[in-house]
């Protein structure tokens, strides 16, 4: 069953306790905390230390250039926090309260990296505790939320990096969204995707890393999604598309054997050998970073 048709069960039947009431925030699965698309925070635990962070980063100007900043709180008084990928120290993680601290990405390399589905790794020190050192992990993700209008348009809340051949970065942002429509169209100041269809009632929606920063920045303008419907009438739709915390995780243990580096996995790697010649798009095979691993490792 599609998502969409989930959710429009859900409606149709407030009474069942899957669709309202009873559905936590958040989601644990294997250690790894997920969001759901309404938390506004998402926590961790582990030894003496609770973590949060705002599920919504915010934009704002840090040293002459745009960065996305997301919000941390511990329950210990805070020594030290340092953020990271591995092997190199990324973005900046700066304590601003006893037991609040942010992390810094800046627009361009940093946020596109992130966003493109590496996770980062935040040290955190606490001064009592024990242990008292620790690392969090988290994905932040593009998210699109705060749905208006119509529901002949479903828009698909997640959006994804994919590899896509094209010349320059070989990676594409794509979103969905579904309607029984003869046309689609999104538009927005800035930042609108590249729309085509898939079926007769879906759309892809595609973004270079350019266009997916400008529709997230700012967040509170929305994109709006009109649809000429195949039975008649034109109907329209507005979300807004935001850069979100949708997993966190954290460790007192060695970050890099509690989440090792993946390499390339088979499965991925033969998806990649059984594609056509001059196949560009390899959606198929896997999430950017997943065909992007076996891609490195064929060279």
């Amino acid at each position: 069953m599609k998502s969409h048709t989930f959710a429009l069960a859900c409606i149709a039947a407030l009474a069942a306790p899957a669709c309202i009431g009873s559905s936590p925030e958040l989601e644990e699965e294997t250690g790894v905390t997920s969001a759901a698309a309404t938390a506004t925070r998402i926590y961790a635990s582990e030894g003496a230390l609770d973590l949060s962070f705002e599920t919504l980063g915010t934009f704002e100007e840090r040293d002459g250039v745009r960065a996305l900043v997301l919000h941390g709180t511990a329950n210990r008084y805070l020594e030290h926090v340092f953020s990271f990928v591995p092997d190199d120290g990324f973005g900046q993680a700066n304590i601003i309260s006893e037991r609040r601290f942010e992390v810094v990405l800046h627009e361009g390399y940093e946020l596109n990296t992130v966003l493109s589905g590496l996770p980062l790794f935040v040290s955190v020190n606490t001064f009592t505790g024990t242990p008292n050192r620790y690392t969090a992990r988290i994905v932040v993700s593009p998210r699109f939320y705060d749905f208006q209008g119509s529901d002949s348009i479903w828009i698909e809340e997640a959006v994804a990096p994919y590899y896509v051949v094209n010349g320059t970065d070989n990676l594409v942002y794509r979103g969905s969204a579904n309607a029984l429509a003869d046309s689609l169209t999104v538009t927005a100041p800035d930042g609108a995707p590249a729309v085509s269809r898939v079926d007769a009632d879906s759309f892809r929606l595609d973004w270079s890393y350019t266009a997916l920063h400008q529709a997230i920045d700012p967040h509170t303008v929305p994109l709006t999604f009109s649809a000429a419907l195949t039975g008649g009438g034109t109907v329209q739709k507005t979300s807004r598309l935001v850069a979100r915390v949708t997993e966190l995780a954290l460790t007192s243990g060695d970050a890099y054997e509690v989440w090792p580096t993946p390499g390339c996995q088979s499965a991925t790697s033969a998806c990649i050998q059984a594609q056509p010649a001059g196949t560009t798009d390899f959606a198929a095979c896997g999430s950017y970073r997943q065909v992007l691993h076996c891609m490195f490792a064929s060279r």
